[in-house]
């Protein structure tokens, strides 16, 4: 089921086309393909989840932990031995508080990625740290990566079509990507603007 990346309506008026309502089926199919092709060269998932759950991380004695992006954090668990087999809560108040950092994420809109204990350390050891946090980017795709989305599923229909007068292909993930390279509309330019933009997004730890 596609996260929401981009959608029928966006890609027709991007397009400027119009898709027709029998190729739907395989439209979502594409566009859930480009979402995963995305998560994958980034290293993100940029539609957080609705419903906070665990997940276990290793530690490794210092006061930080790494942790996959979250824009919400609901309950740190430390664990007391190497192999995750007891946990303590860490409060988010008070002198025996955790930090998320960055400070001010979602000002910067830039979601959570460490964890900072105030006092003590994350001990070491393998899933021996337990997290509940709603995962992922932010609450809402932004719109460099609804572009870059967008951009890639019309890529995918215009190698069907062959339209322009030049076109230049490229592949995604399984997918052909086909684009107009003339001077009326060189939409080459816009999948390269898009690849850049995963490269800026992309995530190099964890």
């Amino acid at each position: 089921m596609a996260k929401g990346y981009t959608d029928k309506n966006t890609i027709e008026k991007y397009g400027l086309i119009t898709i027709d309502a029998s190729y739907d089926v395989a439209l979502d199919n594409i566009i859930t393909s480009v979402e995963d092709i995305i998560d994958a060269e980034t290293g993100r998932n940029f539609k957080a989840d609705a419903v906070a759950s665990a997940r276990l991380f290793d530690g490794d004695n210092s006061n930080e932990l790494l942790i996959d992006d979250a824009v919400e954090i609901t309950l740190v668990e430390r664990g007391a031995d190497g192999f995750g087999g007891t946990f303590a809560t860490v409060p988010p108040t008070g002198a025996n508080r955790y930090f998320t950092n960055p400070a001010n994420h979602l000002a910067l809109k830039v979601p959570i990625t460490k964890l900072t204990l105030n006092l003590g350390n994350f001990v070491a050891g393998k899933q021996n740290q337990r997290i509940t946090a709603r995962w992922g980017y932010s609450a809402d795709v932004p719109q460099a990566i609804r572009l870059a989305a967008t951009t890639f599923v019309l890529g995918i229909i215009n190698h069907n079509r062959q339209g322009g007068n030049e076109v230049k292909s490229e592949r995604i993930g399984n997918y052909q990507v086909t684009y107009n390279s003339d001077a009326g509309g060189n939409s080459w330019t816009d999948f390269e603007q898009a690849m850049a933009t995963l490269q800026s997004y992309k995530r190099y730890f964890l």
